[in-house]
């Protein structure tokens, strides 16, 4: 009763030292409260011990939708697509009608890049509950994803019909109209997502984006600091806001701009390369040449990741057509190429398990998650 009643008042941390010892006395597993847990535990963000706690509750009872469903929840949330896909179209299997699979099946080949994936699950939804937010909310964002924006701007006006109050659709009508080179009106959606939530560090953005876009550069510098404001950490908002302000020929707050972006992000060549330049507009030619010498050795390296991944791409379509010894030739040269690019370590291992050589293929995934930690060993 008490674990209960830590639930139905949010207090999570209570509820599960309560549900813990429930667990604990119990000599035989109760795939209902251990997915109950598994869900506690993603509220509180401890993800690993949620995606435990899930899969734990699917090997005591495997044909429950919502296990599966719960289960693919979590690796979304640990940003693992994949495995969250095959999570999803389990739990759709065992039942075709659960409307939140297809919503985050949706989700996550929004994720993906895949947006005709996406919008077939999220039709899915909105066909069958034509009024289910979330759903409508993700189908549009899939929309502008394949560029198709009066689709999308349909979509948000009706879900501003229904709630004039939803800032997230406010915002996203935004997107869709400035896709659309309608920036007046972008502009308005983007100013009423901000009376409304006045956090959303991502309409303040847009909207000094999209003012800088019509040439207004002091509207434009008010945004990015509000973005600043909302997220101080935000690099990408520090260099826009530079950017703006060395237009407006502000060159001290536009170095300071700069150097704050890169404290947070040091790995731009882009911004040292721009950096540069403000410094040589300045006169400080000695200070000029080291951001350039930087933005020059990162391009460097820029440029072998970029050779790296084409290598990878090359030897999964190899491995694809069953060229193991192929594959594995281009995954080792993306490796001397970078060193670091965690996905040719991984789709290393997974031919080195085609081919037989367990151990080899266990310590390129070992390599391969320490680089990513999204990156994890196919399960057996």
């Amino acid at each position: 009763y008490l674990a209960q009643l830590y639930y139905s008042q949010k207090q999570y941390e209570k509820a599960i030292k309560e549900f813990e010892i429930i667990l604990s006395l119990n000599p035989t597993e109760n795939a209902d409260l251990v997915y109950l847990l598994g869900t506690l535990y993603l509220e509180t963000q401890n993800k690993p011990k949620a995606l435990e706690l899930f899969n734990r509750a699917l090997k005591i009872n495997p044909n429950v939708a919502e296990g599966h469903n719960a289960l693919g929840m979590a690796l979304m949330a640990d940003e693992d697509y994949d495995n969250a896909i095959t999570e999803f179209r389990a739990a759709l299997k065992l039942n075709p009608n659960l409307l939140e699979a297809h919503n985050q099946l949706g989700l996550a080949y929004i994720n993906k890049r895949d947006a005709d994936s996406a919008i077939a699950e999220l039709q899915t939804v909105v066909k069958q509950d034509p009024n289910n937010l979330a759903g409508n909310h993700n189908l549009g964002l899939a929309l502008i994803q394949r560029s198709d924006y009066n689709a999308a701007i349909d979509i948000y006006r009706m879900l501003i019909a229904l709630n004039a109050n939803d800032a997230e659709a406010h915002y996203n009508l935004g997107l869709a109209l400035k896709y659309k080179d309608d920036f007046p009106g972008a502009i308005a959606a983007f100013q009423r997502s901000i009376e409304l939530q006045p956090n959303l560090q991502e309409a303040y953005y847009s909207l000094g984006i999209t003012q800088m876009q019509i040439g207004k550069l002091d509207e434009a510098i008010t945004a990015f600091r509000g973005a600043i404001k909302a997220r101080p950490d935000w690099a990408d908002a520090h260099y826009t806001l530079g950017t703006a302000l060395q237009q407006k020929g502000d060159l001290n707050g536009a170095i300071a701009a700069f150097r704050e972006a890169i404290r947070i992000a040091p790995n731009s060549p882009q911004v040292h390369n721009t950096l540069g330049t403000a410094l040589r507009q300045k006169g400080d030619a000695e200070g000029a040449k080291v951001e350039f010498a930087e933005a020059a050795r990162l391009n460097k390296l820029k440029s072998n990741n970029q050779a790296a991944t084409f290598a990878t791409n090359t030897g999964v379509q190899k491995m694809k057509e069953g060229d193991l010894a192929a594959a594995i030739e281009f995954f080792e040269r993306a490796i001397k190429l970078d060193a670091d690019y965690a996905p040719a370590h991984y789709n290393l291992g997974l031919a080195l398990l085609k081919k037989g050589n367990k151990e080899a293929a266990q310590a390129a995934f070992t390599k391969a998650n320490q680089l990513d930690s999204h990156l994890k060993p196919p399960r057996p």
